[in-house]
């Protein structure tokens, strides 16, 4: 019997996609209890569509073309290294198609990104209580002893 589930690509982010990513970012800024600003949010959308940003959003699209997660990610120069570094700072999966591999699918591609870019080091933060990322994120990358502090 044929194989009926729907086939999802991870492509780049186009402009025919903010009313959806929008909904996934409403996902995501409800896990993490925030609230961003309603031009903060055009903004970043608008600097996905923008080829002179460096800031990139690919987005999970099933067959019927409906979104099922987004990654956005960074290059940017660092002490440390010749190479840029990679900061790969958002990614949600809709919570009805998890455990399925789209995150680890996501995260290969900025990995591919990276290794285009030249940037050897991919890094990201999550939450102490992300528990269900924690499990893909000990899979794909390794945990560091690094703690994270930020401006008063």
């Amino acid at each position: 019997m044929p194989d009926s589930a729907p086939q999802v690509t991870i492509r780049a982010i186009e402009s025919r996609d903010e009313a959806a990513w929008r909904g996934l970012w409403q996902l995501y800024n409800e896990f993490y209890e925030r609230t961003v600003a309603e031009e903060v949010t055009a903004a970043a959308f608008s600097r996905f569509l923008d080829p002179t940003s460096t800031f990139s959003c690919a987005v999970a699209e099933q067959s019927d073309g409906a979104l099922l997660g987004f990654v956005t990610w960074m290059p940017h120069p660092t002490t440390s290294s010749i190479e840029p570094a990679l900061y790969l700072n958002d990614l949600l999966v809709h919570p009805d198609s998890r455990c399925g591999g789209l995150g680890r699918r996501l995260i290969e591609h900025v990995y591919a990104d990276a290794d285009a870019k030249g940037a050897p080091n991919v890094y990201w933060h999550t939450q102490h209580f992300n528990h269900r990322a924690q499990l893909l994120y000990i899979k794909v990358g390794r945990l560091t002893d690094r703690r994270k502090y930020t401006r008063h």
